[in-house]
């Protein structure tokens, strides 16, 4: 079986950008079994070639290396640790969204102060969600503690109580919901280039936080919390494109979660094609690069 993403053999010290599985989970109230995403990205990681054809480049040259596999807390915490301290950039495949809290803590430790741009249709502003402060539901207001600044993009089903709580901390417009980057129910990417100028000129440091549900689940089904309507994988790598380019200087890590496998190849593809396309943005963006190859 392949433990490596796109089946690469370089080691850590030649990669640049350092796989990390969070296979953590075991609080979705939706399909169970995200702390297996990792596994199944990974695996279906292989299909994918080093080619960027939009870009014209091979994305694998500044190196990627996968870590041993991390199953709680505070192995992800030591792991993240490493990889930054060693200069790397750390990609963390989840497992649910409530790990993302972990991740910003050693950000904030180690840089002093991270704002993090959130991709998602939920907008996981439980204070607990099921009697768990510690659910997937409460992912975003986990991490408020250790960010300066944050946007959400995406929203599609929020509560009541986490309007309250949106509004009673002064954040709504913190938030682009769905249909607010939405004109005639085409894509307005200059709501969304408006909202990263704003907090480029804020922030110092930035976290990319990636929830699949973001996209459409009639393009990516295999999701914890399926949610209606979404962006369509187009409009999904559009979004990440322009993200990542305005603040690529800044983005100093990246996690997806909430996949959960149910057997369809396509959509375990879709989901480390997303990842793929995300480093293929970053380094291009940075104009990095290194020594790598796959294994044939």
């Amino acid at each position: 079986m392949n433990h490596r993403f796109l089946a690469l053999e370089s080691s850590f010290d030649e990669s640049y950008f350092i796989i990390i599985p969070a296979g953590i989970g075991g609080t979705s109230v939706g399909n169970k079994g995200a702390e297996k995403s990792p596994e199944a990205i990974i695996k279906a990681s292989f299909h994918l070639e080093d080619i960027d054809t939009e870009l014209k480049f091979n994305f694998t040259e500044a190196g990627i290396y996968t870590f041993s596999s991390c199953s709680d807390i505070k192995s992800l915490q030591s792991a993240v640790l490493r990889v930054i301290s060693e200069g790397k950039f750390p990609i963390i495949i989840g497992g649910e969204h409530f790990i993302t809290y972990a991740v910003l803590q050693v950000m904030k430790e180690i840089f002093g102060e991270i704002s993090a741009i959130f991709f998602d249709a939920h907008a996981d502003m439980f204070q607990e969600f099921d009697g768990n402060p510690f659910s997937h539901a409460c992912a975003l207001h986990l991490s408020l503690p250790y960010l300066k600044d944050f946007i959400s993009i995406g929203v599609r089903n929020v509560a009541p109580a986490e309007m309250e709580e949106i509004k009673r901390r002064g954040l709504t417009r913190n938030f682009l919901f769905f249909e607010d980057v939405l004109d005639e129910n085409r894509l307005n990417l200059e709501v969304i280039k408006r909202r990263l100028k704003e907090i480029k000129d804020k922030s110092r440091y930035i976290y990319i936080s990636f929830d699949f549900d973001f996209v459409d689940p009639a393009f990516l089904p295999s999701l914890s919390t399926p949610e209606p309507l979404g962006f369509s994988l187009r409009e999904t790598f559009s979004i990440l494109k322009e993200t990542i380019f305005e603040l690529s200087e800044l983005i100093k890590g990246i996690d997806f979660v909430e996949f959960c496998p149910q057997g369809f190849l396509y959509a375990d593809i879709t989901a480390s094609k997303i990842i793929a396309k995300s480093i293929a943005y970053i380094s291009f963006a940075n104009n990095i690069s290194g020594i790598c190859r796959k294994s044939l």
